[in-house]
């Protein structure tokens, strides 16, 4: 229930090219040093092949990308001239506008153009170090949602059971990671020559905030599934390797129902902001977000809607009001998904699966094909799962057991709740900054310059090398044969 973000790479960049300083001769090349091997971890990471190979070196990733930002800070601060976090005084001039590249990973291209006329995604250059800064910091938000989808997949759908214990942890330490990557950067010393805000789509502000919205509605969710039983019984029951069926069924123990409809509404409204705010972004060049990322907000907040939906059918079930279960069960809100319409999405989707497999598709995965596996990230597999099981449990008991009136549906809707939060707003993520010890060793001049201009250019698995060509606010770069 976590998006799988794409990670940017990005091409060699040689600071001392650019900056210099009389306070640490040392520092724009410890920089350097520090972004390479970020950049070596970037191109490892995409070379690696997807699933269990990535996941793991997604902590690799983290920690080099640590290790480069406190310098990125230390840079900020000298360019700007701004009062230095330790007692330190960084001093650096800039002799030329500095120029990275990142590969835009959100971005799509104008739908104005073909298919064939589509490019891939292809590195951006950008002026100044605010540039480079930006999109370090999002890709960090890229691999702490990462984490946060492996550790959760990885212990839910594991071949043994998980203990509930095993899954608190995994939720609680996947919930941590979301939390931190939905918290805004806090603002850091401007030094670029340029007053105007980058339009890239992965930079924009509103993006930027989408992103946050979105974290926070996995989040809110990851906090329901916790206590979920019905979720990880669905898991369970197609799970092969799984005996606890022969010696005793599973149990749903009672829940929260109240509360967690609340919570469920709460994160559907936080993904409804986010693909609202991910909807509008767009750039001079008509550049827009990724249909991937845009199409998985929209129905990760649908699917919140529905789990609500759900839960006010097992409060209603707890009460003894099966007729007002079986109509939350059938409820549609305006613009979203009730159950029975979730239901029945899903059951298309797992009919288009068979159709895809009987036409000899080779490439379904291991949930495609009918084992167990996360399905797809919003939860709308698990989910329609759920209802399935619910609505028979449900109408089963309203016709033989207790009948009861079904009330209309739309009634009920009328009379729901606010959704309510969870977890405290985070605090603006504030850039580490290197130690006195690290500052004062990079007083000393710098060392022979062996990754200079030109001595890592092996760029086998990125675009071939050309003229440079910088990105610059609000307009679109043209090559022969595709837009940037």
């Amino acid at each position: 229930m976590v998006y799988a973000f794409t990670l940017p790479t990005t091409s060699h960049l040689s600071f001392q090219t650019f900056l210099t300083s009389s306070t640490h001769p040392s520092l724009p090349q410890a920089a350097t040093t520090a972004r390479h091997a970020l950049r070596q971890a970037l191109k490892a990471h995409k070379r690696l092949p997807r699933g269990a190979q990535q996941d793991a070196h997604l902590a690799t990733l983290l920690t080099t990308l640590t290790n480069y930002l406190p310098y990125l800070l230390a840079l900020s601060t000298g360019l700007s001239s701004s009062t230095s976090p330790t007692s330190e005084e960084i001093e650096i001039t800039l002799r030329t506008e500095i120029i990275s590249s990142w590969r835009a990973t959100l971005t799509n291209p104008s739908t104005t153009l073909s298919l064939k006329q589509r490019p891939s995604p292809s590195r951006i250059p950008g002026q100044g170090l605010d540039f480079e800064i930006a999109f370090v910091l999002t890709t960090l938000g890229y691999i702490l949602s990462g984490l946060a989808r492996t550790g959760t997949t990885r212990i839910l759908y594991a071949a043994t059971t998980p203990t509930p214990d095993q899954r608190t942890a995994a939720i609680q330490t996947a919930t941590k990671l979301l939390l931190q990557a939905s918290a805004q950067p806090q603002p850091h010393p401007t030094t670029s020559t340029s007053n105007s805000p980058p339009t890239l789509p992965d930079l924009d502000p509103a993006t930027q905030a989408a992103l946050s919205c979105l974290a926070l509605a996995e989040a809110t969710l990851l906090a329901v599934l916790k206590d979920d039983s019905y979720v990880t019984t669905c898991i369970q029951a197609r799970n092969p390797n799984d005996k606890d069926w022969m010696v005793r069924a599973p149990e749903i123990p009672k829940v929260r129902a109240h509360l967690f409809a609340r919570l469920c509404i709460r994160a559907a409204e936080y993904a409804e902001q986010a693909a609202a705010g991910l909807g509008s972004v767009k750039s001079e060049g008509k550049m827009g977000i990724d249909e991937d990322l845009l199409g998985y907000a929209r129905v990760l907040g649908r699917v919140a809607r529905a789990r609500a939906c759900r839960f006010f059918g097992v409060d209603a079930e707890l009460a003894g009001k099966i007729g007002e279960g079986v109509a939350d069960g059938s409820a549609r809100g305006k613009g979203g998904l009730g159950l029975s319409r979730l239901k029945q999405g899903w059951m298309e989707r797992r009919e288009e699966r068979r159709m895809e497999k009987d036409a000899g598709s080779r490439d379904r995965t291991a949930m495609e094909k009918g084992g167990l596996g996360p399905g797809d990230n919003a939860g709308r597999e698990e989910e329609g799962r759920v209802i399935e099981m619910l609505e028979t449990k449900w109408v089963r008991m309203n016709d033989t057991i207790n009948t009861q009136l079904i009330p209309p549906s739309a009634e009920l809707l009328a009379n729901l709740p606010s959704g309510r939060d969870i977890h405290s707003p985070p605090a603006p993520y504030k850039i580490p900054s290197l130690d006195e010890e690290q500052l004062v060793r990079m007083r000393a001049p710098p060392a022979d310059d062996e990754s200079g201009p030109g001595s890592d250019v092996d760029d086998s698995d990125e675009d071939p090398a050309s003229v440079p060509r910088v990105y610059t606010p609000g307009t679109l770069e043209r090559s022969d044969s595709a837009y940037y």
